[in-house]
């Protein structure tokens, strides 16, 4: 499927509390409601990560992300001139800082590199590539290399998402990003993402990441996710 991601930041108008119920209750049935989205999913910040390896303690860099999933380019270029995307459109300012898009939205292909429920507790770690290195030999490196590392750490899911276009109001642009991918991890609570953090596994990556990330330019939060709409079962 054509996979599309948001990060976002909050109007600064608004408490955190009531942006989060607007883009949930609000926002999210509003997008909901675009032809062609087959499914649809917010994840709200809901703290900080404990500093590990080079990567800092901090979750002030966004307060969350939506991805959404559509058939096809075309169906996700068809959408975006339907009358219920302008309706989202319209809407978005009582929420997000729209200026904080660009550079922040982006087709992205998913890589599972656990495979397994999405449980509540959710990590996610957005990262951009280290200078010098080929966007296909990060890419590689990280799906070859950097997240097989993982695989022996109680992580109950495991997805990595490359980047690749950004996008824009109108699509598909050639426009610069700030990020080169994220990495979600879903795990049954805190208690068992600490106790993937203690593991051999664990610190291997760690050990590993600045091969491939400029880890200057890291960041991670834990979430929460609202899922506005689903993928139906085949009939």
């Amino acid at each position: 499927m054509y996979k599309v991601v948001w990060f976002a930041r909050y109007t600064p108008n608004k408490p955190k509390s009531e942006s989060d119920r607007h883009w949930a209750e609000v926002h999210g049935p509003l997008f909901a409601k675009v032809p062609g989205v087959e499914r649809y999913v917010q994840s709200h910040v809901t703290g900080t990560l404990p500093a590990v390896g080079g990567y800092s303690e901090d979750s002030t860099y966004f307060d969350g992300y939506s991805c959404a999933w559509f058939t096809d380019k075309a169906a996700f270029e068809a959408a975006m001139l339907s009358p219920e995307w302008k309706a989202v459109g319209e809407d978005s300012a009582n929420v997000f800082d729209d200026t904080w898009f660009t550079g922040m939205s982006a087709h992205i292909t998913e890589v599972t590199q656990i495979e397994g429920p999405s449980n509540p507790y959710k990590v996610v770690y957005v990262v951009n590539f280290r200078d010098g290195m080929s966007r296909e030999d990060a890419d590689a490196h990280w799906i070859n290399t950097h997240g097989p590392l993982f695989h022996t750490v109680p992580i109950d899911r495991y997805v990595q998402n490359h980047v690749v276009s950004a996008i824009g109001r109108t699509g598909e642009t050639d426009d610069p990003l700030d990020f080169s991918g994220f990495s979600e991890c879903w795990f049954a609570d805190e208690a068992q993402f600490l106790e993937a953090l203690a593991t051999p596994g664990w610190a291997a990556a760690s050990v590993d990441s600045p091969n491939v990330f400029d880890e200057s330019r890291m960041w991670g939060a834990a979430l929460r996710e609202v899922v506005v709409k689903d993928l139906q079962p085949a009939a």
